[in-house]
């Protein structure tokens, strides 16, 4: 298998275009697109305590008195209602 590199710009219809050498063969090719990873933002130590206090207030929190099977029950009836 031979490989062809070019470099395109993806533009906002996220349409790419590419124009083969003449002796590509015909038929069946396989399309490998890479591009780069988005940059991960770094969490701040704000972000980590307020996330800390929020799951202390969930901790806090009195049990629903509810059973898992009682949840998927009204899960699957919303689903159901949604059709």
């Amino acid at each position: 298998m031979r490989a062809y590199q070019t470099q395109q710009i993806i533009s906002e219809s996220h349409v790419l275009t590419v124009q083969l050498p003449d002796d590509a063969p015909l038929g069946l090719a396989q399309v490998i697109v890479l591009y780069p990873e988005p940059a991960r933002q770094e969490t701040t130590p704000q972000q980590t305590q307020d996330l800390s206090r929020f799951m202390e207030m969930l901790a806090a929190l009195p049990p629903s008195g509810r059973s898992d099977l009682d949840i998927e029950q009204q899960i699957r009836a919303e689903r159901d209602a949604w059709e």
